[in-house]
């Protein structure tokens, strides 16, 4: 009995975990090498920025599969109305979560000086964005 409990709960978290692995590397219109992550942008349900990540190079599957040469990738939350956005840092190998406090985090000017054409994309897909509860 306890084997078939821990098999049917261990079916949801392994749903939990492939979703939290997925990937859908975008190539931002009108850019040659910045890609966003289409999967992991979403709308902080309590503040109503955007948290997406982008990164230069040639996107070809999870952070495993992208080389270390081809730069980091780079996390940001976006305050689509004021035109601003945050930086929340770099992420080497997929595991970097968003950092304690980072709605805290200083809001520079000029969304698209920084996420570029990407920026401007999901803050006008912003609605269509999955609104979560994040950390």
């Amino acid at each position: 009995m306890k084997r078939l409990v821990v098999c049917l709960l261990g079916v949801p978290i392994l749903a939990l975990a492939t979703a939290a692995i997925a990937e859908n590397w975008k190539l931002a219109p009108g850019e040659t090498k910045t890609y966003y992550d289409e999967d992991f942008s979403r709308v902080d349900q309590s503040t109503g920025l955007v948290v997406t990540r982008i990164a230069e190079g040639k996107a070809n599957g999870p952070y495993r599969n992208w080389p270390a040469s081809k730069g980091p990738i780079l996390i940001f939350a976006l305050d689509c109305a004021a035109d601003k956005w945050m930086d929340l840092g770099m992420d080497f190998d997929g595991t970097k979560g968003l950092p304690k406090g980072w709605r805290k985090e200083a809001k520079i000017d000029d969304i698209s000086g920084a996420v570029g054409k990407a920026g401007k994309l999901l803050c006008e897909a912003k609605e269509s964005l999955p609104k979560v509860e994040l950390p």
